[in-house]
């Protein structure tokens, strides 16, 4: 069986890392996405009857984006398939200072580098002149480009024993509202093509970890994916001129405790090891107000990007409950300590007011209960009411701070929710057969990889620490934690929303076993060109010299077709 050659693989990575399709821009991901599609054209008419190409509007996406799909049959008859997924957006280049054009053309930009001022690990990788520089490089262009040049060349062979259902999609790094809008496409195509999806793949990028005194860099394979939720906490204080402070409660104030105390909190830490997933990190720190102003300010915000494995919504909206009590509490000790001092001094101010901590689902319900009947239809006029171009997660602030008007609930309160997106985790729980198949086919090929590679770099990991769009493939996460969740995130099926409505389709079995890279989201974001040198069967692969610095591992294209090669004897067979 053969593999795509590096030189196609490059060719692509470079045409499609040239397209400026940030997320947000419809018109450039759109333009991405017909690259793709005319690519999928090309090999459906060099191959007629084996591939069809699907281009779907994605559902409820205001912009309009497309995602793509291309269906690559088996050389005999099969209802086993694999799904190759991924996404053609990239983030912003805002942070490459005065090359934010030329970063996205890979060879430029990569020379350009070598004037610049560079850590010493992109130092080093630069002048190694194995690495290829630029946004999207990494993430996640050349995994798009491995899978269109894997399907250019499985097309030809006669040895392809399962179908390839490839899917590419806008919109993974801000909402996933490309993964979301097409997932009704994908249950469609499943049905009315009669495919039995035995595991997704994606080609996210796997990165090298950081190297220390006692733990060496590894190039790590995933068979999970983690979780993501937003808590936020929005402060409403009592308003006070300041030179009467004592009489406000500073939203501000109480803002900064809970930061304080949610930053980096080990009780949502999950795993161990290289699998530890990254503590709770404040994503947005603000007080709400127009201007200058020398009165306590009354309203503030923070929201946090909380990873997870095990942990469900429940659990992360307990946690918050909990912080921003004990940030309340903390908050009112401040100013009682500040109220004795000045009563010490002969200052007379009333008592320091009690905080109430709320969740978002009960402010809901207690603004519809005083609004009444008109409720819906009022909400409905305050999100017209919004700018378009406003990011979701402001909107959602600025819905909560709307519901606390109607609800005319006291101050100071602290409310407790959750901002989109959502994401599942979706691990490997070894449960059913798939599950149990595809876990050993990895543990296999980690070995394999190991041999290859002639070092122990390469690891197994149970779950990407990253964010991918896999997360939507566990279709009974998605209704269990739509239930969790729905109820207290603020602009639920406004701005964010899952589709529960789906056909009762099981989880899939996942693995993330992408191209190697540094620094993804970085101005020194950038590819190794050795794991697409590399991208061969293991017989030229073993002549390739291996040079220092190179990936410790086989790429991504090996990989699949150790698996799709094994389809017809025990391994993935249902």
């Amino acid at each position: 069986m053969k593999t795509a050659q590096s030189s196609r693989i490059l060719q692509l990575t470079k045409k499609l890392c040239a397209i400026p399709s940030v997320s947000g821009s419809a018109a450039e991901e759109n333009r991405c996405a017909d690259f793709i599609t005319h690519c999928l054209f090309c090999l459906a008419q060099k191959h007629p009857g084996r591939v069809r190409v699907f281009e779907p509007v994605c559902e409820r996406d205001p912009l309009e984006r497309k995602a793509v799909f291309g269906l690559l049959r088996a050389a005999v008859p099969t209802d086993k398939t694999v799904v190759l997924t991924g996404h053609f957006d990239v983030v912003d280049t805002q942070n490459c200072g005065d090359k934010v054009q030329t970063a996205f053309d890979l060879e430029r930009y990569t020379e350009a580098l070598r004037e610049q001022p560079l850590d010493e690990t992109a130092r080093k990788d630069l002048e190694s002149g194995n690495w290829l520089f630029g946004r999207g490089s990494m993430d996640m262009k050349a995994g798009l480009a491995l899978f269109l040049a894997s399907m250019e060349e499985w097309a030809d062979d006669p040895t392809l024993a399962v179908n390839i259902l490839f899917w590419a999609v806008p919109d993974e790094e801000a909402n996933s509202a490309g993964m979301i809008g097409s997932l009704r496409t994908f249950l469609h195509i499943c049905e009315e093509e009669h495919l039995k999806v035995v595991a997704a793949l994606t080609g996210e990028p796997c990165f090298w970890t950081a190297e220390t005194k006692t733990v060496p860099a590894v190039r790590p394979y995933y068979t999970g994916t983690t979780g993501k939720l937003m808590p936020f906490f929005y402060a409403f204080g009592k308003s006070a001129h300041i030179g009467n402070y004592l009489h406000g409660f500073s939203a501000a104030l109480l803002i900064s405790e809970i930061v304080c105390l949610a930053e980096a909190d080990t009780a949502l830490y999950e795993g161990s090891g290289l699998d530890l997933l990254a503590p709770p990190a404040c994503l947005s720190m603000e007080v709400h107000r127009n201007g200058y102003s020398v009165t306590v300010p009354e309203e503030a915000s923070a929201y946090f990007n909380v990873l997870t494995a095990a942990k469900k919504p429940a659990d992360v909206l307990r946690w918050a409950q909990m912080t921003a009590a004990r940030a309340a509490a903390q908050a009112r000790s401040k100013l009682m300590r500040a109220l004795l001092f000045a009563q010490d001094k002969g200052a007379d101010f009333p008592d320091i007011d009690e905080v109430n901590v709320v969740t978002f689902g009960m402010l809901q319900r207690m603004a519809r209960q005083k609004t009444g009947e008109s409720f819906e239809e009022k909400r409905d006029h305050f999100y017209r009411s919004l700018p378009k171009d406003l990011d979701i997660r402001e909107a959602a602030l600025k819905e909560c701070s709307w519901l606390f008007l109607q609800a005319q609930m006291p101050r100071p309160t602290i409310v407790v929710g959750f901002l989109p997106p959502y994401y599942p985790a979706l691990l490997n729980r070894r449960q059913s057969p798939d599950e149990q198949k595809l876990r050993k086919v990895m543990e296999e090929m980690t070995e394999q990889a190991k041999v290859l590679s002639k070092d122990e770099a390469v690891r197994l990991h149970e779950v990407f620490g990253g964010i991918t769009d896999l997360s939507f493939l566990g279709f009974e996460e998605i209704r269990e934690g739509a239930k969790q969740v729905g109820e207290n995130m603020a602009g639920w099926k406004k701005l964010f929303y899952l589709p529960t409505d789906l056909p009762g389709a099981l989880d899939i079995p996942i693995a993330n076993m992408g191209p190697a890279g540094r620094d993804a989201h970085r101005s020194t974001e950038r590819l190794e060109l050795g794991t697409l040198r590399r991208s061969f069967w293991p017989k030229r692969f073993k002549s390739f010299p291996k040079k220092e610095g190179t990936a410790s591992a086989v790429p991504l294209a090996i990989q699949c077709l150790i698996i799709f090669r094994r389809c017809p004897s025990e391994q993935l067979q249902g």
